[in-house]
């Protein structure tokens, strides 16, 4: 399947309704989006890895959720439930940094410019962004050096397969 990653700035006021209008631009384009908030990705990888493991799950008929971008946003988040997915990693009212991914349609572009989106792939990186999201402690994350904090994330993702 065929997929885009992208960061973008802009402000979400009303988050079910840019969820519902991001999916009919989606499906209008015969594709689909996930959006989410973008403080709860740690760089491309941690977006990329989450997307694999989705596509993946997809194939081998082991999705949880009914749709890859869920699945996608419940592996970002390193949730089982897709109910915490949404708590931890979705777009609330007054997001501004948001993580993109578009399936299936070539548009990415024209997603942002539908939008008035700006894209940023800077809020994708893992600098400045609390680890606590993902239940790793201060102790935990002195235990690697600074520049593999970001594996800890990954193995949280990872380990997701593993507990479902």
């Amino acid at each position: 399947m065929r997929y885009a990653i992208a960061g973008a700035r802009g402000t979400i006021h009303d988050p079910e309704a840019a969820i519902k209008a991001v999916q009919a631009w989606a499906t209008s384009h015969g594709g689909e989006v996930l959006l989410a908030d973008a403080r709860t990705v740690f760089g491309r990888d941690h977006l990329e890895t989450a997307v694999r493991h989705a596509l993946r799950a997809e194939a081998a008929g082991t999705m949880i959720s009914r749709s890859i971008s869920m699945e996608t946003l419940r592996y970002l988040s390193a949730q089982r439930q897709v109910s915490d997915a949404i708590r931890v990693a979705g777009i609330r009212r007054g997001s501004r940094e948001l993580a993109i991914v578009v399936f299936q349609t070539p548009s990415l572009e024209g997603l942002l410019a539908e939008f008035g989106w700006a894209r940023d792939d800077a809020v994708l990186e893992a600098q400045g962004k609390s680890l606590r999201t993902f239940g790793i402690s201060q102790k935990e994350a002195t235990t690697v050096a600074r520049k593999s904090q970001v594996d800890l994330v990954l193995e949280k993702v990872a380990l997701l397969d593993v507990h479902t």
